[in-house]
């Protein structure tokens, strides 16, 4: 004979209620859960194969760098006549916080900083206004270049171009202009940058006491050089109802060419570079090394 406690049988029968009524909820909804779980599953599929994927996220950053390149121009100069003009005139511009500037041989990098309530894209432009009042001011053979810092300012991905047979100057002739413009028609890329290798030109050694004894100097080479080495368009030719654009080209290629340049006539005798100097294939100066791998 079994015998059980009151109490004991009312914990048992309310349990067993409860288990009852949450099986009965479940069965209830069981359709409201499954529509659920299935709306959940179809927007998720759906922003999987929208959302935008990107390496770096999108932040505007509130800093805008200015770089100016000015050949070899001493520091002290740089600072006097292209970075303290620069720095007075971008003050100016809305929401600045700070300026930062690093001078050196030929170059110098000044550095904006705004608070982050600003619009970055209308803050370059309004720095690039500030920079075009006062590049009238400054030396015409300074080049300016105005970047805002963003995750596009780094580069995302790298090629190295090495041979053993190939000289330099031919890897960057073919990273230059042919590897460079197919990748800059490429959807999304803007902006690839060729660095390292070693750029052709020509040098012209010139003796000075042919010089001397010619009466050239050395602007009178230069400005012969610039004159001839020319493209220019005689005008429009008319043939068959078709205008013809005319181009007449003294460009030169081998240094036997810049050679024959004529600095000028004296007495009806042609002073050419080469009776002055000689001409030989060379590479520019490198002043930033780059390796890879």
């Amino acid at each position: 004979m079994k015998l059980e406690h009151p109490e004991l049988e009312r914990l048992d029968l309310r349990d067993r209620e409860l288990e009852n009524s949450d099986r009965y909820w479940f069965a209830r909804h069981s359709g409201s859960i499954i529509f659920l779980i299935l709306v959940l599953t179809v927007v998720g599929i759906y922003e999987a194969l929208s959302i935008p994927v990107a390496v770096f996220p999108t932040t505007n950053f509130p800093r805008i760098i200015i770089g100016v390149d000015n050949g070899v121009m001493p520091i002290e100069q740089m600072q006097v006549t292209i970075t303290r003009p620069i720095e007075e005139a971008v003050n100016i511009v809305p929401g600045l916080d700070e300026v930062r500037s690093k001078t050196s041989r030929g170059s110098a990098e000044i550095g904006l900083f705004f608070n982050w309530t600003v619009n970055m894209v209308d803050t370059l432009q309004l720095v690039n206004a500030a920079v075009s009042r006062v590049q009238s001011s400054l030396p015409p053979t300074a080049k300016i270049e105005t970047n805002r810092l963003d995750f596009a300012s780094f580069p995302i991905i790298g090629y190295s171009l090495t041979s053993d047979t190939v000289p330099q100057t031919q890897l960057w002739e073919m990273a230059t202009y042919d590897i460079k413009p197919r990748l800059n028609r490429l959807t999304g890329v803007a902006s690839v940058v060729v660095q390292g290798g070693e750029q052709p030109e020509f040098h012209v050694t010139l003796d000075p006491a042919s010089m001397l004894r010619a009466r050239v100097s050395v602007t009178d080479i230069v400005t012969a050089i610039n004159r001839t080495n020319v493209i220019d368009s005689p005008g429009l030719m008319s043939r068959n109802h078709q205008l013809f654009l005319g181009l007449v080209t003294a460009q030169v290629q081998t240094p036997e060419q810049i050679g024959d340049i004529v600095i000028k006539n004296v007495n009806d005798v042609p002073i050419r570079v080469r009776d002055i100097g000689s001409v030989a294939p060379a590479v520019a100066p490198v002043y930033t090394v780059v390796s890879a791998n």
